[in-house]
């Protein structure tokens, strides 16, 4: 046992195996049930928090006799979601000690909250989340929002000014945090993107009176734009944790590559544009989210995968793509543009579906429908889930 635990955890057993026969002995009247987050990435803590905090509202109001107390680790990567969930959730330091021994001693699975450890991969794939019409989710202090509210005006926000935050994912995060230097996350390469093909979307929307945050927390390149609407958060010296969480949650449009922040938006029901991003199976399908992945190509050939060649080749690891003979090809910025632009009519409203895109995109969906590697990770899919227009009009072949 020294071996597997520490002195201190050794010592919690005194009062921490007595509670574990407790809450056991008490399951037919009250079920006790702990768990915790992997709290060390957000895209995982952010998820799977907020679908607990669902679960437990939904069960408050059910009067159903079950407790859920969690623990965190002492480094979380958000210091402002941490105390969102702790103010919200049952989060005690102990809960950690009550959680070791009920796994170390056989016949507890019942006692452990299986909603909390990422067991779905953090997807709502049941729309427990989605289905929240409301979509009422924790709230933040109202010194927290004026704190929000004050450092954007600083920026030249006006009260009332909508706002877009663009999150383009490369490798400068996990190459630079200290606790994940001891991991080769090469394998993720095929999910990174260069911030400068965003820039003519980003100064177009700028054009269109909403400020554009570039978002980060640490990123390789600046942008290079001096468009006074645009603001490069990500190298801003007074960027914050409760700015990470309160602009992603209160933004008029999120515009991601899919990279863990994005999900507050997701939560929050902010308009979502997944774009150049990979696998397309991981599309957000239980929420407000337009979906542009990246193209896929033969090697041999170059001709663009179909749909349906697509689905047959989902991988998570770049050497997978290689090993196959497939060639991941980025959007180009005249792509990226069209489709933010389509993304920007729809939330305004004024886009128009032609009866050819009507027509595609019942085809789009009559095929994803009938794939069971897409159903299998897209249980349910969220009636605002789309797939961009503007993909199914540049790749003609897609559908074939």
């Amino acid at each position: 046992m020294d071996r597997v635990f520490s002195k201190k955890t050794i010592a919690s057993g005194l009062w921490a195996i007595p509670i574990v026969f407790l809450i056991r002995l008490i399951r037919p009247i009250i079920l006790i049930r702990v768990g915790t987050f992997l709290s060390s990435r957000a895209g995982h803590f952010i998820a799977d928090a907020a679908y607990q905090w669902i679960v437990n509202e939904t069960k408050t109001k059910a009067k159903t006799f079950v407790i859920d107390l969690y623990w965190l680790d002492d480094w979380t990567c958000n210091v402002q979601w941490a105390k969102m969930v702790k103010r919200n959730l049952n989060v005690y330091r102990f809960v950690k000690y009550i959680y070791i021994w009920n796994n170390f001693i056989p016949g507890g699975s019942r006692n452990i909250n299986v909603h909390g450890d990422s067991s779905s991969g953090s997807r709502d794939i049941g729309l427990t989340v989605g289905c929240n019409t409301e979509r009422h989710m924790m709230s933040f202090f109202s010194e927290e929002e004026e704190e929000a509210k004050r450092w954007l005006r600083s920026k030249g926000w006006s009260d009332g000014q909508k706002f877009v935050c663009v999150l383009v994912r490369d490798d400068a995060y996990l190459d630079s945090e200290d606790k994940y230097l001891e991991y080769d996350w090469n394998y993720h390469d095929y999910r990174d993107s260069d911030i400068l093909t965003y820039v003519p979307a980003m100064e177009w929307l700028a054009d269109q009176g909403l400020i554009v945050l570039r978002m980060g927390k640490r990123m390789k390149k600046k942008v290079n734009s001096n468009h006074k609407n645009i603001i490069d958060y990500a190298f801003c010296k007074d960027r914050s944790d409760l700015l990470d969480i309160w602009l992603f949650a209160n933004c008029n449009l999120c515009i991601t590559t899919m990279t863990g922040l994005d999900r507050v938006s997701d939560i929050y029901n902010r308009p979502l544009m997944a774009i150049n991003y990979l696998p397309l199976i991981d599309m957000y399908a239980w929420g407000n989210s337009l979906n542009y992945p990246k193209y896929l190509a033969w090697k041999d050939s170059n001709t663009l995968l179909t749909l349906r060649e697509v689905l047959n080749n989902q991988y998570t690891d770049s050497d997978s793509y290689v090993n196959a003979g497939i060639d991941i090809i980025n959007l180009s910025e005249y792509e990226i543009t069209s489709a933010v632009q389509e993304f920007w009519h729809r939330v305004k409203g004024v886009w128009v579906e032609t009866d050819e895109g009507i027509k595609k995109q019942k085809r789009l969906w009559d095929i994803l429908t009938r794939n069971s590697k897409y159903m299998e990770n897209n249980k349910y899919i969220h009636k605002n889930t789309q797939i961009s227009s503007t993909l199914l009009f540049n790749h003609a072949d897609f559908l074939k």
